[in-house]
């Protein structure tokens, strides 16, 4: 199979102060921008399966894959960022959210197949801020998820996810690497890294990849 993970476009979290933040933002006019290139790119590239975060940022950012592609997204709680859905920060501390309900992804995006755990609690459902523990257990879950489902076929397969995250599963299936910032250097918002994979074997054929996107639409600062 190969796999696409989809960095979604720059949120208005990524252009505030980490104090200002909010749980759930959507897109910058910026990102609103950066996103509009990963359809024709897709749409070239042919996909079959399109998977995405309940988070807005990764939803907003799926459309116009989903409108270049006529793909129907699954949406899977796992791809969400590490932390989960929380507001606050380091300082002050943080306070589980609920994080949209499957109702209110199809009202907003009607293409949208939820998956069965997210349900009137919201995806999140306030629990609070998740643990390295979690993290691990997570990262395990969505890479033999994924290699059941796809890692012995000719599949395409798009995830739409976030920076931290992102991080995490790549080295879940590529554990020779770091892909640390301080080495890899920052994931670009709208970026595109993509994977070889097997049930058994892993290659990392592009990294970062933002040729798809014009001159001027570059941001990666932030990776919330």
């Amino acid at each position: 199979m190969q796999l696409y993970l989809v960095r979604h476009g720059e949120s208005a979290n990524n252009a505030r102060d980490e104090s200002q933040r909010v749980h759930d933002p959507g897109l910058t006019e910026l990102g609103a921008k950066q996103v509009e290139y990963l359809g024709p790119w897709f749409a070239s590239v042919i996909p079959d399966v399109l998977i995405t975060s309940p988070f807005l940022r990764a939803l907003k950012t799926m459309v116009p894959i989903q409108r270049a592609t006529g793909l129907n997204p699954l949406v899977w709680r796992d791809l969400h960022e590490v932390g989960g859905c929380v507001s606050g920060y380091p300082a002050i501390g943080h306070v589980g959210e609920a994080g949209l309900t499957a109702e209110e992804i199809v009202e907003q995006f009607p293409s949208c197949d939820v998956e069965g755990s997210i349900g009137d609690a919201g995806w999140w459902g306030g629990k609070s801020h998740e643990g390295a523990a979690d993290i691990a257990a997570r990262v395990q879950r969505i890479v033999e998820r994924t290699l059941t489902e796809f890692g012995d076929t000719d599949l395409k397969v798009v995830f739409v996810m976030h920076a931290d995250f992102k991080r995490e599963l790549l080295r879940g299936f590529c554990a020779e690497h770091s892909f640390s910032r301080s080495d890899y250097g920052p994931l670009h918002n709208a970026g595109v890294t993509e994977l070889t994979l097997t049930g058994t074997t892993s290659r990392l054929d592009s990294y970062n990849n933002i040729g798809h996107l014009p001159y001027g639409l570059k941001s990666s600062e932030g990776v919330y």
